[in-house]
C-alpha cells in the first residue's frame, strides 16, 4: 500500500545527542500532526553510539539504543564527518523523495545549521539536497559543518567561536537560507542559542523565544511554555517554506490546526 504522504516534500529530522530517531519522532508528534498535509517527516539515527542524553531518562529508558552526531574530543574528525555524510546520503537516497527542509533539535540543530552554512558557502557535501529552509529547535553555537573545506569542530561549544572569542559574525558568514530558530529562556544553552541566531540573516530568519527549558513546548513536566507555542512554530515553518514556493503551489490550503487527540509529550 502506498503511503498517503508519499507525494509530499520531505523534511529531514535530526535528533539531539544521546537520543534517537524513535525518540525524536515521539518528541515531534505535535509538529508532525500539524504539518501532516505539508511534509513527510523523515527521521534518521546518528552514526555514533551514545549514553542517554540530558532529560532522556527515565522517560525513554526503554528506547535504547541512543545515538549522537558528534564525537567529543575525537581524534579522527574528518572520518567522523564522512560517517555523518554517509548516513544522511543513504536515508535521502533510500527515501527517494524531494527533500526541501531540515529540522534538528539540540545537537541535531547544530548539524542543521552546519548543513545550511555549507550550502551557503558553496561547500555542500556531495549528495546533499539544495535545502530551501532549516528549523533549529534549542540549537546552539557553533554549527556542525560536514564540509572538508571547513575545519571540523569537535569540542563541546562554550559559547565562543573557533577563535575563542565572542565576536560578531563577518558578512560572508551570514546564512541567508530561510530558517526558523527556536530557543527557551530557561534553557541552560540559551546564550549559545542566541549567538547562533546572529549567524542568520534577520531578513530571512524567524527567531522564536519561549519561556521553556531545553525541550519542545508541551513536553512532559513543561509548566512554563504557552499552549500556543507549538502553533507559532508551525506557522513559522510554513512561512519560510512558502517564501520559496511559486504562487501556483501556494493555492492549496494547508492544515495547520493541532487537534486535541494528542496528549502530553515526553521530553
Amino acid at each position: 500500500m502506498v503511503e498517503s504522504n508519499a507525494h509530499l516534500p520531505r523534511l529531514l529530522c535530526l535528533h539531539g545527542g544521546g537520543t534517537s530517531a524513535l525518540i525524536f519522532k515521539i518528541q515531534t508528534r505535535r509538529l508532525q500532526w500539524a504539518l501532516r498535509s505539508s511534509f513527510k517527516f523523515v527521521f534518521v539515527d546518528g552514526p555514533f553510539p551514545s549514553g542517554a542524553g540530558p532529560g532522556v531518562l527515565p522517560a525513554f529508558a526503554d528506547c535504547e539504543p541512543y545515538f549522537r552526531w558528534l564525537v567529543p574530543e575525537s581524534q579522527t574528525p574528518e572520518q567522523d564527518q564522512r560517517r555523518v555524510r554517509q548516513v544522511l546520503r543513504k536515508v535521502i537516497k533510500d527515501d527517494g523523495g524531494e527533500f526541501v527542509g531540515v529540522l534538528g533539535f539540540s545537537q541535531g540543530a547544530r548539524l542543521t545549521a552546519g548543513l545550511l552554512a555549507d550550502q551557503e558557502e558553496g561547500n555542500a557535501a556531495e549528495g546533499m539536497p539544495n535545502w530551501s529552509f532549516g528549523v533549529m529547535l534549542c540549537g546552539s553555537f557553533p554549527p556542525l559543518s560536514l564540509s572538508l573545506a571547513r575545519a571540523p569542530s569537535t569540542k563541546p561549544s562554550q559559547g565562543t567561536d573557533e577563535y575563542g572569542e565572542t565576536r560578531e559574525p563577518d558578512e560572508d558568514e551570514i546564512i541567508r537560507i530561510p530558517s526558523v530558530l527556536v530557543r527557551g529562556t530557561l534553557d541552560q544553552h540559551c546564550e549559545r542559542g542566541r549567538r547562533l541566531t546572529k549567524y542568520f540573516d534577520q531578513e530571512t530568519a524567524i527567531s522564536l523565544v519561549f519561556k521553556m527549558g531545553h525541550h519542545l513546548p508541551g513536553a512532559a513536566g513543561d509548566t512554563t511554555s504557552d499552549k500556543g507555542d507549538t502553533q507559532r512554530i508551525v506557522d513559522a515553518i510554513l512561512k519560510v517554506y512558502a517564501d520559496n514556493l511559486p504562487y501556483e503551489e501556494l493555492k492549496a490550503p494547508k492544515a495547520t490546526a493541532i487537534e486535541n487527540v494528542i496528549g502530553p509529550l515526553s521530553l
